[in-house]
């Protein structure tokens, strides 16, 4: 008897302006891109239920079924339907533009159609040996070896549907030269609803029908295999879509508060992607019996930071949000007790991977004197920025800054004090008070010390970036972690089936995507979140589709 399961996805590509320029949007909080607000979950307590009535309005048969439309997904539908497969794709966001797909900057990928022709490409065994031992053998090496294999089919399945592509690597350039972000990378030259109809057009040629507007709340199951699912469609209908094999790729879970707190230690973490990143589609898999892998890590925001108090929540344009921007800069940084805790000067030259000892302490506080809130707000950025910094930062982040004045810093100051989440004091004893950071001033001190003496002794900040807080008044500004998504979910094999607590194979269930154990912790190679969630819906679609990579 049929049984429901009750439960219910970088940015340094870019080596033109008009590249950065397209990327840009994005980074920007999505502007311009139709990224649609969340529409209210349905009810559902994600319990497993030994019986299910025939209650479903509607009923549709496919081989395979995919839970998650966008970067996994479209690929795991296009290499299911494409292998033969009668194969649903269903989504709740409203159309395919809505989705991550459409509004991410590049795919780091290895062996694509357009990499083989130049003799500098990255091999798979080179890319193997890169990634499994510098993170130290965490990755799963049956998993790494066959995303490899994975990564240039899933990506010319997009290069050979028109999508206009930029490659950094083009002309044989030196690796050596454009480092491995670029050597790897394909750089999208539109975006939003342009880029939506080539991802569109990828999913209909390849014959697969998506479903959009719809919600997946329940894994059908009978003895003990995943047989489909059920959702409610954009009518309100119930429809049970019954097939062979599932696939789920839902983009992870940074959108829910509860579940990131969870999994990243009790931090706070926040993302500018889609409303629909909230985890229910690793709520499925758990409630089918599927174990959470032990690695979480993140690809952070590059752009800077964020704080839910404030009206503008996120960084985005930099311009309008300029205390976001600040961990950029490399100042001070405080923990909630006011103590330093690592070399600021990473975030402004490894941002994209510094992730860790921000998670680490989730809040923090970056201080400033009124000296350098007038350097902020009366220069461009790339006149008071490190030139180590400038140098180091994605491209994207350059096009950013470029140009660009703080002029907004003051009032913004003004804004976040009432708002709550920025406190001033003509004292740094002051200051603390306000704020409770109880260490500040002593803290502050000892950071003025090594900055006069041109040496930090705590945490061997270079010299550059030693700047003293001395002229008050001061300020405090609280933020929290931005990133753009959850890296670690449900245990795969190598081929992408959802793993039991015993490391047993679940009948019937895939996972790919963010939703799927494939990261190393830390964040290793940059490019990797968007390029594994490609390589992984294309190997699970072709594997669910009766497929074997190792034939491709």
């Amino acid at each position: 008897m049929d049984r429901l399961i009750n439960a219910f996805t970088r940015r340094g590509f870019v080596a033109g302006a008009a590249a950065a320029a397209s990327m840009g949007l994005y980074a920007a909080g999505l502007g311009g891109h139709g990224m649609a607000k969340a529409a209210p979950a349905l009810a559902t307590d994600y319990a497993l239920l030994d019986v299910v009535p025939s209650s479903a309005d509607e009923t549709l048969d496919a081989d395979v079924v995919v839970v998650g439309c966008a970067g996994a997904g479209l690929n795991a539908a296009s290499a299911s339907a494409t292998a033969g497969a009668k194969t649903i794709a269903i989504d709740r966001a409203p159309n395919i533009a809505a989705t991550n797909a459409c509004n991410t900057a590049g795919i780091w990928a290895i062996e694509s159609s357009e990499e083989l022709k130049y003799d500098s490409h990255i091999t798979q065994q080179w890319a193997f040996d890169f990634i499994w031992s510098g993170t130290h053998y965490q990755s799963n090496a049956g998993a790494l070896r066959n995303l490899l294999r994975a990564s240039g089919p899933g990506m010319d399945l997009i290069i050979d549907a028109g999508t206009p592509l930029m490659y950094p690597f083009a002309d044989d350039a030196d690796p050596e030269q454009i480092g491995i972000l670029n050597w790897g990378g394909h750089v999208y030259m539109v975006s939003g609803p342009e880029r939506a109809e080539f991802l569109q057009g990828m999913i209909d040629e390849s014959g697969a029908e998506s479903l959009w507007g719809c919600e997946v709340t329940n894994l059908l199951a009978d003895n003990g295999v995943v047989v489909g699912v059920r959702m409610v469609d954009s009518d309100g209908k119930t429809v049970d879509v019954k097939a062979s094999n599932t696939i789920v790729c839902t983009g992870g879970f940074i959108q829910n508060l509860d579940l990131v707190a969870k999994y990243y230690g009790g931090a706070r973490m926040y993302g500018a992607g889609s409303p629909y990143n909230d985890g229910a589609g690793i709520q499925l898999c758990q409630a089918a019996g599927a174990q959470m892998g032990k690695n979480f890590s993140t690809s952070i925001n590059e752009l800077g930071a964020a704080n839910a108090k404030s009206s503008d929540f996120i960084v985005g344009n930099v311009a309008e949000t300029p205390l976001f921007c600040l961990p950029l800069f490399g100042g001070l940084f405080l923990n909630g007790q006011g103590i330093r805790f690592m070399d600021e000067s990473k975030m402004a030259v490894s941002t994209m991977y510094c992730g860790e000892p921000l998670l680490r302490e989730s809040t923090y506080y970056v201080i400033l004197d009124q000296a350098l809130v007038d350097t902020y707000s009366t220069n461009k950025i790339t006149g008071f920025m490190s030139q180590s910094a400038i140098d180091n930062m994605a491209p994207v982040v350059q096009m950013s800054f470029a140009g660009v004045t703080l002029t907004s810093m003051p009032d913004k100051l003004a804004q976040g004090i009432e708002e709550g989440w920025v406190w001033k004091g003509e004292t740094l004893e002051d200051l603390a008070e306000a704020c409770g950071l109880t260490k500040l001033p002593d803290s502050v001190a000892a950071y003025n010390d090594g900055a006069g003496a041109g040496e930090d002794n705590d945490f061997f900040k270079p010299v550059e970036f030693l700047k003293p807080i001395e002229q008050g008044p001061f300020y405090a500004v609280q933020l929290d972690v931005a990133a753009w998504l959850t890296l670690g979910g449900i245990k795969c094999d190598e081929d992408c089936r959802a793993l039991d607590a015993e490391n047993r194979p679940i009948p019937g269930l895939f996972v790919a995507g963010a939703d799927a154990d494939l990261w190393a912790v830390p964040y290793f190679e940059g490019g990797s979140a968007q390029g594994f969630c490609v390589a992984s819906g294309y190997l699970a679609g072709l594997t669910a589709a009766g497929g074997d990579i190792k034939q491709v």
